[in-house]
């Protein structure tokens, strides 16, 4: 009862941040910017504005938050690679020539952008007792503030990405 696993995920590498990776054609980086890049930002944008709703639903506030705070995670990890990185993972020095240009220009992580990573794992994606200790105060997520800071960053890797590798993803942030 064998599933057909694509080669790619048939063995798991975990590299070092900064370690070289397998390098990507400019049309593969592009492909992937130009359909994924472009969708986790889109989905964070309609999540964000679903979620400024008042009369939401419990069950449909939940979703979107759950929906919200995994593109968050995805992003964030885009942009700040994760201290363990899968030979696979798409990160931001991918458009750049070197990955030195990028951790050049890369802001700084932001302070509205910390919880994000540890809640989205703890109180998302993971079932942890940690659930227990989240008082009611502070389940509240700040999305404004987190969808700005990320789209802030997202500016600074869009005008500065190379622009054979970007294609036409995230054109509007590139003349922000």
């Amino acid at each position: 009862m064998g599933h057909n696993v694509p080669q790619i995920f048939t063995q798991l590498v975990v590299l070092e941040k900064g370690m070289p990776r397998g390098k990507l054609t400019e049309e593969q980086v592009r492909a992937f910017a130009e359909e994924h890049l472009n969708y986790e930002y889109q989905m964070l944008l309609a999540t964000a504005v679903e979620l400024s709703n008042p009369g939401l639903v419990q069950h449909i506030k939940n979703s979107l938050l759950e929906s919200f705070t995994i593109h968050l995670r995805a992003l964030i990890d885009f942009i700040w690679e994760a201290q363990k990185l899968r030979e696979d993972d798409a990160v931001a020095s991918d458009f750049f020539s070197s990955p030195d240009k990028w951790f050049q220009v890369q802001p700084n992580f932001p302070a509205a952008l910390e919880p994000a990573r540890s809640r989205t794992g703890k109180e998302v994606a993971h079932l942890t007792y940690t659930r227990l200790d989240v008082t009611a105060d502070a389940k509240r997520w700040h999305i404004v503030d987190m969808a700005n800071a990320l789209t802030a960053a997202l500016v600074v890797f869009a005008k500065n990405a190379d622009p054979a590798c970007l294609g036409d993803a995230l054109a509007a942030l590139k003349k922000a």
